[in-house]
């Protein structure tokens, strides 16, 4: 199966760059989502997508909606791990405050996906109600004075290449591999963490179960659902696109199968993230 296709950070130029710029203030994070990425390979969409969905960003509803809906407390908490065992998976000195940014950074980033995917998706699917005038009466407050961001967390190591890896690291990251738009995906949570390759293989023991578990996977489902069931009060706020999107039918399903996708990877990292900052020691 080919991995997914994605303009990378280092390789955007032009109008994605100036999107991906755009994409790190609003999400106060130091990385662009592979979500964006993925739609950047798609002539025009990324622009287009962000085209009407910026004055959401710009007011900070789409954050802040996207925040304010998470609940993972249905998840089971993972075993703590003391200093002595991060020594022990090869976590030494700074490198545990650098996994905790990269933790803090995916359950920031994942919540904001979510409105963002749902509000994408409905416009796709022709079941936006949006406003004109890019105000509705509930939420013109919301617009008219910007929410507040947090200080943007610091600048993350890259994503471990794919040609990086090694025969055993490969092993454990296929362990959080799953399929967006017929292509191999693995959240950039777990590909970064591959610069510790022993912290990784302890969270895919103690995550991997989880990954196939019914029950695990009903939650995340419930906790995507509450923040993707925000998106129609997002849009209201929003005009509509002056344009139809920049794609053709089979283009249009392999982007919703995408965004399907991620309401299934998105709490995930919603959830996990936050069950890994848990599990570390206090700071």
């Amino acid at each position: 199966m080919a991995m997914l296709r994605e303009i990378t950070e280092s390789e955007a130029t032009g109008d994605i760059a100036r999107i991906y710029d755009e994409i790190r203030e609003a999400y106060a994070a130091p990385y662009v989502s592979s979500l964006f990425r993925h739609l950047a390979t798609y002539p025009g969409l990324l622009e287009w997508a962000w085209g009407f969905t910026r004055p959401a960003f710009v007011s900070g509803m789409m954050q802040h909606t996207g925040w304010n809906h998470v609940d993972v407390s249905a998840l089971p908490a993972l075993p703590t791990l003391s200093r002595e065992d991060l020594r022990a998976l090869g976590v030494i000195g700074s490198d545990e405050a650098m996994i905790r940014d990269v933790c803090r950074t995916f359950t920031r980033v994942s919540p904001i996906n979510l409105v963002f995917a749902g509000c994408l998706g409905r416009v796709l699917r022709g079941e936006a109600e949006m406003m004109g005038d890019g105000v509705s009466v509930s939420s013109a407050q919301a617009v008219r004075e910007p929410l507040g961001l947090p200080k943007s967390l610091p600048r993350l190591p890259d994503m471990v290449p794919w040609e990086d890896l090694d025969p055993e690291r490969r092993a454990v990251v296929d362990v959080f591999e799953t399929e967006l738009a017929g292509e191999a995906f693995v959240p950039g949570l777990y590909r970064i963490l591959a610069h510790w390759p022993g912290y990784l293989a302890g969270v895919a023991a103690a995550l991997g179960p989880s990954l196939s578990d019914p029950k695990v996977l009903t939650t995340c489902e419930a906790i995507a659902d509450r923040i993707v069931d925000t998106a129609p009060e997002v849009l209201a706020t929003l005009g509509a696109p002056e344009q139809p999107a920049p794609i053709d039918a089979r283009e249009k399903e392999l982007v919703l199968s995408a965004i399907q996708t991620y309401r299934g990877t998105s709490p995930q990292m919603v959830g996990f993230g936050t069950l890994l900052l848990n599990a570390l020691p206090e700071d």
